[in-house]
């Protein structure tokens, strides 16, 4: 059984709470990853920003150096043990509309999975089973 720590992203990028946008976005870009935990003062992780929310603030021609992370962060996270099946990840999917969950190993987050990669993984493994 394939389950979410195989597939997910591993690495933990993280920014503060308090860093404007501008520095967030660049972060992203420098590590090359879609999303970006926010940790709060004490260290602790209390949200997520994914590219989409620095594109719609682009989009709305919002001043991006006039917003913090704590202005455009998703909250709360969607957490998700790293043990668990695809199947319980898509469907957690399903349920919440969210298009990231944080992989967590004893409430410790260890990475984030992305709905898009579930997506290709299903395709890819229903495309391998049709041919053979």
């Amino acid at each position: 059984m394939v389950t979410v720590s195989d597939i997910a992203r591993q690495n933990v990028v993280t920014c503060k709470i308090t860093d404007d946008v501008p520095y967030v976005a660049k972060k992203m870009v420098d590590a090359e990853v879609g999303s970006i935990f926010v940790e709060d003062e004490e260290g602790k992780i209390v949200g997520l920003i994914t590219d989409g929310q620095i594109f719609r603030l682009v989009a709305d021609r919002e001043d991006p150096t006039r917003k913090t992370a704590k202005d455009i962060m998703v909250t709360p996270i969607q957490k998700i043990d790293k043990n668990a099946s695809l199947k319980e990840a898509w469907e957690l999917f399903q349920k919440t509309g969210y298009k990231r969950l944080a992989v967590t190993d004893k409430d410790k987050i260890v990475g984030v999975l992305s709905r898009k990669i579930v997506q290709k993984f299903i395709k890819y493994s229903r495309a391998k089973t049709l041919l053979k």
